[in-house]
């Protein structure tokens, strides 16, 4: 049930996204795969979307989803866990100029807990620096991370520190 309703979500939050890029709404969609650096014997990796709005110029406000999977650092595939957290956060562009072909520079900062039962249950808080292309450029725009996060997990396993990088695309 938890899945269906996931996925219902994930769809109702593309189709919003789709219809906003019609309308000349400031509302976009980020899909990105996140890979951590290895840190107290695991490696996090997994897939985050992430449904943001610009209220005002330079200011944005993000509802995300991510499943992060975390991989035993002797490559023990096998015995992978995962956890599904939602969340939210505010974002600030430190370069947003319309006329540069540079593009824009977001400073982001992020807070999500997980949901529904797990061995990794965890409160993620990360900040992260997001390169795109001015959303007025075009319609699918590439979206490059780098950020640090923290993970407290809610169980046996010790708090992770940890950079990552995040590639994806905004639409």
């Amino acid at each position: 049930m938890r899945k269906v309703l996931f996925m219902a979500v994930m769809l109702c939050m593309t189709a919003v996204g789709a219809k906003a890029q019609t309308e000349n709404v400031p509302l976009h969609f980020d899909a990105s795969f996140t890979m951590g650096m290895p840190a107290k014997e695991l490696s996090p990796m997994g897939a985050s979307f992430d449904l943001n709005f610009t209220p005002i110029n330079r200011l944005s406000i993000h509802a995300l989803a991510h499943t992060d999977f975390f991989i035993p650092k002797n490559g023990a595939t096998k015995d992978y866990n995962n956890a599904t957290n939602i969340g939210g956060g505010l974002g600030y562009q430190l370069i947003s100029n319309e006329r540069s072909r540079l593009g824009v520079l977001e400073l982001r900062g992020t807070a999500s807990v997980s949901v529904g039962k797990s061995d990794f249950s965890n409160s993620t808080y990360s900040l992260g620096l997001y390169f795109y292309k001015h959303p007025t450029a075009q319609r699918f725009q590439p979206i490059v991370g780098v950020g640090f996060s923290m993970r407290n997990f809610h169980g046996n396993q010790p708090t992770c520190y940890a950079p990552f990088v995040s590639l994806g695309f905004r639409f």
